[in-house]
């Protein structure tokens, strides 16, 4: 009686191990995610925050020019449009891209933002920290102070222009909260999504712009937001796109194919009934505050000695949609064999006391 109940238990334990789990079924009828190709990368819903696809969202990894975004939310909190900025030694010996002016000239911070945001000037980068903090160190505390204060929980920042430096890092998640702040802003909002524009600095010069991003110029709703490269971080960004009303946000960081990540991102984000897979969703928009008020709290401290920031959840849990392997199959079937072994162990132990007791029970016979 008792061998038949082991083999039941044992029949019963194999069935639940081969049989798919809820999850994984449900999983399996699921369409097939987006193809990417990008090494780390977030899909999310402009208006509602929802993550519709992650792959290492939270990886604390360089961002190259994405910083740039901060940078101007924070410029844009700060200063007026049509106050000057003159250029100073430190941005006028930056290097890459640029718009090449010389110590002493003049911009108006509304071009240097045109210039920083359409074809990525570092030396703008510098001009607009200096003016809005009076040192790059100051608006570094600043970008800090406003990292946290937007809620950024995997970033950290070195400067405004976005070149690579140790511990200058962010995460797929944060520049996504960065790039809808960016849309959230309508002067800036303009900005990003203009193919080309041109001006007249104070002093007569004049410059014409021409976004290089082929991701804006080739994806149709395309609105912007932010190309980036160095060598540490590789080819980045931060793209946005509006269909029937509704605006995505993908960021692509060490991706081989940005754009080309960005439109199957957009693809199959605007297709029909896609809904978020992920449960995840974007913390509630927190507007940008200015460098003075920044730097008037008691907890802005200098860059150099801001304190790592804590992880948050989405460092403690992966997006379902890039979990490594059958997660919960793998679990059962783990569960299930440690079962089957202990029941194994138990019938073996039961066997052996039979055994024994006959022995002793046939001895004790040939005694007597």
């Amino acid at each position: 009686m008792r061998a038949r109940l082991g083999l039941l238990i044992l029949l019963a334990l194999l069935a639940a191990a081969v049989a798919p789990a809820p999850a994984a079924a449900a999983a399996a009828a699921r369409p097939p995610g987006p193809k990417v190709a990008g090494k780390v990368g977030i899909l999310v819903d402009a208006d509602t925050g929802d993550v519709l696809w992650g792959r290492n969202q939270s990886k604390k990894v360089p961002p190259a020019s994405l910083t740039k975004m901060l940078a101007a939310i924070t410029v844009r909190a700060s200063l007026g449009l049509r106050e000057v900025a003159v250029t100073g030694r430190d941005a006028a010996a930056m290097p890459a891209r640029r718009l090449a002016l010389r110590p002493g000239q003049p911009i108006l911070v509304e071009q240097a933002l045109q210039a920083l945001m359409i074809v990525s000037a570092n030396d703008m980068a510098v001009v607009l920290a200096e003016r809005a903090a009076g040192s790059r160190h100051r608006f570094g505390i600043a970008m800090n102070a406003q990292s946290r204060r937007l809620g950024l929980r995997g970033s950290h920042w070195r400067n405004a222009e976005g070149l690579d430096m140790p511990g200058h890092v962010s995460s797929a998640w944060d520049l996504a909260l960065l790039g809808r702040a960016v849309l959230r802003d309508p002067w800036l909002a303009r900005v990003v999504r203009a193919r080309t524009t041109s001006f007249a600095r104070p002093d007569g010069h004049r410059h014409t712009l021409t976004a290089h991003s082929r991701f804006l110029l080739d994806y149709r709703g395309a609105v912007g937001i932010k190309t980036g490269f160095t060598d540490d971080a590789g080819h980045c960004l931060a793209a946005a796109a509006t269909r029937n009303g509704r605006t995505l946000i993908a960021v692509l960081l060490d991706s081989p194919d940005p754009p080309g990540d960005a439109a199957r991102l957009m693809d199959w984000g605007f297709g029909p009934g896609r809904v978020p897979r992920t449960g995840l969703r974007l913390p509630a928009y927190v507007p940008p505050a200015s460098v003075a008020e920044l730097l008037a709290r008691p907890g802005a401290r200098p860059a150099a000695a801001t304190a790592a920031p804590a992880p948050g959840r989405l460092e403690l849990a992966r997006s379902r949609d890039e979990a490594e392997g059958p997660t919960v199959p793998a679990t059962a079937a783990s569960l299930a064999t440690v079962a089957l072994l202990t029941t194994a162990f138990v019938l073996r132990r039961r066997q052996v006391r039979r055994r024994v007791e006959r022995r002793l029970a046939s001895r004790g016979s040939a005694g007597r």
